[in-house]
């Protein structure tokens, strides 16, 4: 099969490259279409794949401002607006955020005609968010993306996360129906159907991890049931049936902690934009072990893998002083990072965080998984809808606590008896991640799942109705009109947007970006530097090793060769012995023989 993998950015790689790999493997054509880059390093993997499997390509792909912009910003505009509407449902009142971060994605005037008392009825909503799909259906599609679509001439599209605010790819998906393409949406973490945009138009297919979003795309996306395909966490294959390369003494030892006490591993979170640092968090978690009543937890080694998107907090953080702490890890995305992972998980006796995917990688390695509850970080927990599926499903896997003497109670229990947790925790793997069995792998599931898509039928390409090819001409004027009247913060455009407060937030997360690319690099250079080094060391110490060898083999040859010389000296001396003992006997026959023996007897 010739399979179009549409991807957002090289990120998209942390979730499917062993999809990717395995479907490779299967003798099927992939063509990679990416949006942008990342500041985190997943080229690296992308040019490994390309490196082992001739048989995919990639490319860039994203709508040209040139030719689509007014067009491809309208229907950005109608699509961020609808998303922001849908956070005023029942089900997202206890998560503000969620709203309050659709909102700052949305021009400042829809936001005022979105907040008017006519729309706080469900009803009026509901009219409007109907209106809003009707001119989304009048837009056309994006030439670009039907051009690189008919050149590839896929059997499948499989579009990937999809539904990030604001993204471009929900155009891919109409693209591909228009073409008549047989189309995936394959969810690409645990919280995207529940936290990001809506899915707009229905693909043949939606591949979940589990029930629990086979039930979100339902009763959230209203995706027909018969179109969801349960398949697992592909993600997490690799950490499944996984052996430590080290020995628990040599990570101890590679890392910076003791190797005669447990250690207690701290991951941390991608967190909202805004949140407080963790960081800082984290330092007076710490501190509040080594004051607890518990000697287990005073004593304990802490290990704490900062989350790789938010490093530069780190820089001010020393916790050197606590004793038995290393701050330690990078993005799991080669052999040895990877292995550094795993190791972290494997050979700890607890997992402590606020609200991360680690919670998952924990549960996997059957260890017990804890959070605080604070108000600081309620945005980030409760304040999500799958936070709670760490306290709901499989019977709750991750152990609350809201004051830091629950917290220590539970940890220590949790030192004492590592095992205590692991059914509970098997339990939740069981129905999250590997639904169809511990045994069965969710990248085999997945790439089964798009090879029987071979087996429908090809649909028909989707035409817009005449009514609404009427309907865009009609309203072209006024859609441009309004432009020339109001500018680009009645159309969202992010690099068009005026108003001075935008502006300044962009200018904020461009640093952000410029500063996580600087510490991504300062790592890259640290880790390289490390690399070196070691590779020093282990050439030093080849080096010493087979001086040592040579040292060892001449002393061997200088002994064999002096006991050598020892057993010539001997065997020439009982020569000499032997001579001289014959010469003496024959001394004595010949004087016996002539008499002089007897002669000398008598005299």
């Amino acid at each position: 099969m010739r399979i179009f993998f549409s991807m957002q950015h090289f990120g998209s790689f942390l979730m499917y490259e062993p999809v990717i790999r395995e479907l490779a493997a299967r003798g099927h054509q992939l063509h990679l279409a990416v949006s942008r880059a990342e500041s985190l390093g997943w080229e690296r993997t992308l040019d490994r794949v390309l490196a082992e499997h001739p048989q995919i390509t990639w490319s860039w792909l994203s709508p040209s401002p040139a030719t689509s912009a007014f067009w491809f910003e309208l229907a950005k505009t109608i699509r961020l607006w609808a998303d922001y509407l849908r956070y005023f449902e029942p089900h997202y009142a206890s998560t503000p955020k969620l709203r309050a971060r659709a909102e700052e994605r949305v021009p400042p005037r829809l936001i005022r005609i979105s907040q008017r008392r006519v729309f706080h009825s469900p009803e009026n909503r509901q009219r409007l968010l109907s209106a809003l799909r009707v001119i989304e259906r009048v837009l056309p599609t994006v030439r670009e993306i039907r051009e690189q679509l008919r050149e590839h001439k896929p059997d499948v599209v499989v579009i990937t996360p999809l539904v990030y605010l604001g993204s471009w790819q929900f155009e891919v998906l109409r693209a591909a129906l228009a073409e008549g393409l047989r189309t995936v949406f394959a969810v690409g973490s645990w919280d995207h159907l529940s936290s990001k945009a809506l899915i707009r138009d229905l693909p043949q297919r939606v591949f979940v991890w589990n029930d629990t979003q086979k039930e979100e795309a339902t009763r959230l996306h209203r995706v027909p049931a018969d179109r969801v395909v349960v398949t697992g966490a592909q993600c997490y294959d690799q950490w499944f049936g996984r052996v430590p390369a080290r020995t628990r003494e040599e990570f101890c030892r590679h890392v910076g902690l003791p190797v005669d006490r447990p250690f207690i591993l701290y991951v941390c979170s991608a967190l909202f934009w805004g949140s407080p640092v963790e960081a800082e968090f984290v330092r007076r978690w710490v501190q509040s072990l080594r004051a607890s009543t518990s000697s287990e937890l005073r004593n304990a080694a802490i290990l704490v893998r900062p989350h790789p998107a938010r490093m530069d907090e780190w820089r001010t953080i020393d916790l050197s002083s606590f004793g038995h702490t290393t701050v330690y890890g990078s993005n799991p995305m080669d052999a040895e990072s990877k292995e550094d992972y795993f190791e972290s998980l494997f050979y700890s006796s607890a997992v402590v965080g606020l609200n991360t995917s680690a919670f998952l990688e924990g549960a996997i390695v059957g260890r017990s998984l804890h959070t605080i509850l604070t108000p600081e970080f309620a945005e980030n927990q409760q304040g999500t809808l799958h936070f709670h599926y760490l306290l709901n499903v499989g019977g709750g896997v991750l152990q609350t606590s809201r004051t830091f003497d629950e917290h220590h109670a539970q940890l220590d229990a949790s030192l004492r008896n590592p095992e205590q947790r692991r059914q509970i925790t098997e339990q939740f793997v069981r129905e999250f991640i590997r639904p169809q069995g511990l045994d069965v792998s969710a990248t085999a599931l997945f790439c089964d799942a798009v090879g029987r898509l071979s087996d429908l039928p090809v649909p028909a390409p989707e035409r817009t109705p005449f009514r609404l090819v009427l309907l865009r001409w009609l309203t072209y004027p006024v859609f441009l009109m309004l432009r020339r009247l109001y500018g680009t913060e009645l159309f969202r455009d992010d690099w068009h947007r005026s108003d001075r407060e935008h502006q300044l937030r962009l200018e904020a997360r461009e640093h952000e970006r410029q500063a996580r690319k600087r510490v991504a690099e300062a790592t890259k250079r640290e880790r390289k530097r490390r690399r070196a080094e070691k590779a020093a060391a282990r050439r030093a110490a080849v080096q010493t090793a087979q001086a040592a060898r040579k040292r060892h083999q001449l002393d061997r040859e200088q002994r064999v060769q002096a006991k050598s010389r020892e057993k010539a000296t001997r065997v020439r001396r009982r020569e000499r012995a032997a001579i001289r003992a014959r010469l003496k006997q024959g001394a004595k026959t010949w004087l016996s023989r002539f008499g002089v023996g007897r002669q000398g007897q008598a005299t």
